[in-house]
């Protein structure tokens, strides 16, 4: 089917505009709020012992989050495509189920399932707490950020099927060759995109930890929780809006961080394959 110029421009003009208003204008605004009192001041809020106490936590959270999730979700996302057991539709359910549950219907349940009186309440009795403590701030962000990881890794498993695994294995390598060297570099650009998705939700979540914080500063206070604290209960709009573009300086830097090892780790790999073709250096 072919479409006119004045749609194809009309519909590009749409999406532009919508993405501006929507995107671009809301974060060139608490950019511009954030240094509308100069660099100093914004250095002064976002260096204060709260704002590096919440930094520090944030990242924490995520140094857990990101590993248990990759071990989890590739595990998980080859138990879904290679797998056969019964039992394989509720789990593709339970996977999903972060995506229709609300953040904070997932903080009352870790109160529920944690807290005093819980099912496994006991554990306070005995010292350790899990709400209104770390513990629980990691618990509601696994929650959270669950999917990710198997949702973006198990369409490239489909997609690759399993002639090379099958080739590999003919060939003498057994289950850890063969994921090393097979399947964990044909999943590298599913995996590092899950891995994305999952340090963003990590640091910009906001429901779950709520519920499940005491949101005292140096305890249990996140960057989200910081930037809703001073906005609402210190009245501190600007500090506010400092954190929030901490939050995103933050985000934005992992996210280069990422794209410059993927590409080093690609450019790597495109050297080295010459090197494993050359006939010389197989003697033949």
């Amino acid at each position: 089917m072919r479409v006119s110029p004045l749609i194809r421009y009309g519909l590009r003009t749409v999406a532009v505009v919508y993405l501006f208003v929507l995107l671009i204008v809301p974060v060139g605004l608490i950019f511009w709020r954030s240094f509308e009192h100069g660099l100093l001041q914004f250095w002064e809020w976002i260096t204060t012992p709260a704002a590096i106490s919440a930094l520090q936590l944030s990242l924490l959270i995520v140094a857990i989050v990101v590993p248990l999730n990759v071990v989890f979700g590739i595990a998980t996302a080859l138990a879904l495509v290679r797998g056969r057991f019964p039992g394989k539709g509720v789990l593709q359910a339970v996977v999903d189920l972060p995506f229709a549950v609300s953040p904070v219907v997932v903080g009352v349940a870790l109160i529920l399932l944690w807290g005093y009186g819980g099912w496994f309440g006991g554990i306070e009795s005995a010292g350790f707490r899990i709400i209104f403590g770390f513990p629980g701030l990691v618990l509601a962000t696994i929650f959270v950020t669950l999917p990710f990881v198997v949702r973006e890794v198990e369409p490239v498993l489909r997609e690759i099927g399993t002639e090379q695994e099958q080739a590999a294995a003919t060939l003498g390598a057994n289950g850890r060759q063969t994921f090393a060297r097979i399947t964990l570099p044909a999943i590298r650009w599913g995996l590092t995109y899950g891995i994305v998705l999952t340090v963003a939700r990590s640091l910009g979540e906001y429901g779950a930890v709520m519920m499940v914080s005491s949101n005292f500063p140096g305890i249990s206070q996140t960057l989200t929780l910081l930037v809703h604290s001073r906005y609402v209960d210190d009245y501190n709009e600007y500090g506010a809006y400092a954190a929030a573009t901490l939050l995103m300086l933050v985000a934005i830097a992992v996210l280069i961080a990422m794209t410059l090892i993927e590409r080093r780790v690609q450019s790597r790999m495109g050297d080295a394959s010459p090197e494993a073709t050359d006939p010389r250096k197989e003697g033949v």
